[in-house]
């Protein structure tokens, strides 16, 4: 193989597109809010949607988001510093912190959120039923082989 073939190996395009994808997301991001980046959403996105469900401690949203806990813990020591997250003795364990939203935490991520969802139905345009279909199909069996 040649480096000429590289851009179109399946591989190549998805990790491309991923960085593409991120980048246009940070950047626009930023642009409504200097305070989180894509990553940090990730991580209150996960602990709000299991809050009242399970209490989330450190090793949890690593699980959760396929990620190592030292990554993991970098994003929720400055989630904390800026007061987005806070973290609470696990009741029974005092080794273990439950990592729980603040209400500006719940604030932020509800606005990332919709944001969100609008910043999807624009990636979406153009893009038809059928095609977001087996694109999802695609990507969900080449998550399941890569695990």
């Amino acid at each position: 193989m040649t480096c000429n073939e590289m851009p179109d190996t399946l591989g190549f395009m998805i990790v491309h597109t991923g960085r593409l994808l991120l980048k246009t997301i940070n950047v626009t991001f930023s642009a409504i809010s200097k305070e989180i980046t894509f990553e940090q959403m990730g991580v209150l996105y996960f602990i709000s949607r299991n809050a009242g469900k399970k209490d989330m401690i450190q090793q949890d949203i690593a699980a959760v988001m396929d990620k190592n806990k030292s990554a993991v813990l970098r994003s929720i020591d400055i989630l904390e510093q800026k007061a987005f997250v806070k973290r609470v003795p696990a009741p029974g364990d005092r080794r273990k912190n439950v990592i729980a939203l603040t209400e500006a935490g719940k604030k932020i991520i509800d606005k990332m959120h919709q944001f969100f969802l609008g910043q999807d139905q624009v990636l979406k345009d153009g893009i038809s039923e059928n095609e977001l279909e087996t694109c999802m199909a695609v990507l969900s069996k080449i998550q399941r082989k890569c695990r």
